[in-house]
């Protein structure tokens, strides 16, 4: 069956803002110091707080003329509460804005992966997507000179894309669709098995990327043999997608919408580790 030309240009525009919005997020901290100094510190760390309110405004009154009730609302409670138990166990306000970040991230997403997928499981997957991209983020902040890697700020980025993921459920409310039981194992060995290669090297990564910061130098703390985990799953990630444009039998339709963005996402992770080995960047 051939793809809709039109459905390709609006799924590739749509992994493009994405992948934009990702690059921007460790930037966003130079807003937020622009701010500081025209309205102080106080009120600038307010803001988070203000935006989580007026969007919970608008989504009850939008949901209110969409649906003709309030029954959206019961979504809207414990996304009140983990935004809640986020400003209360941070202490550092500029950290809250991740929350708001990473709702729009949960839309973009659904945005992208809805529109070729309506499966159980899809709200997951966004999850998991959301959460990848979130460590992505981290990795960014590493490099980039005014923002630090940290642990907490993964937590942060998670929870707010399962807010989002509240409100997207309370407001849409999707049908999902049984995901098809018969499967070609075979077919979708391969790609499972490396996500789960990358998934694990990524883990590990992450881990060791702390003892880059707590010692300021890449060489001699990074392990060479981690190292070349993130280089042969990055070829793998690779020769697994070319072997999807090649192969004969290749995997179902709804599992290549599911692994492919999982694989790439978690690829950008071993490639920017890749990145601060080659450029020799330093990682804070």
């Amino acid at each position: 069956m051939k793809r809709d030309p039109k459905f390709a240009r609006i799924s590739f525009l749509l992994w493009g803002v994405i992948a934009l919005y990702t690059a921007f997020l460790p930037s966003a901290i130079l807003v937020y110091r622009r701010l500081e100094a025209a309205i102080g510190q106080q009120a600038t760390g307010k803001i988070p707080l203000l935006l989580v309110l007026t969007a919970g405004v608008l989504y009850a009154v939008y949901g209110f003329r969409r649906r003709g009730t309030f029954a959206h609302l019961v979504y809207l409670l414990p996304a009140a509460v983990l935004t809640y138990a986020v400003i209360r166990l941070e202490p550092n306000p500029n950290k809250h804005i991740h929350i708001p970040e990473y709702v729009v991230m949960a839309w973009l997403l659904y945005a992208a992966l809805s529109r070729a997928d309506q499966g159980k499981g899809l709200m997951l997957l966004i999850w998991l997507c959301g959460s990848l991209l979130g460590v992505v983020d981290e990795v960014e902040q590493g490099i980039h000179p005014r923002r630090f890697y940290g642990w907490s700020d993964m937590l942060v980025n998670s929870t707010g894309v399962l807010v989002g993921l509240l409100t997207i459920q309370g407001l849409l409310s999707p049908r999902l669709k049984p995901v098809p039981k018969i499967v070609r194992w075979r077919a979708v060995l391969p790609g499972g098995a490396l996500l789960l290669y990358g998934l694990t090297g990524g883990v590990l990564t992450c881990a060791r990327l702390f003892a880059v910061q707590a010692q300021e130098r890449f060489q001699g703390v990074y392990p060479q043999g981690l190292l070349v985990w993130n280089l042969t799953f990055v070829v793998g990630v690779l020769l697994y997608f070319l072997w999807q444009r090649r192969a004969v039998s290749r995997p179902p339709a709804w599992v290549r919408v599911r692994l492919s963005p999982l694989l790439v996402i978690v690829g950008a992770i071993h490639a920017l580790v890749l990145w601060i080995a080659v450029s020799g960047s330093p990682f804070r």
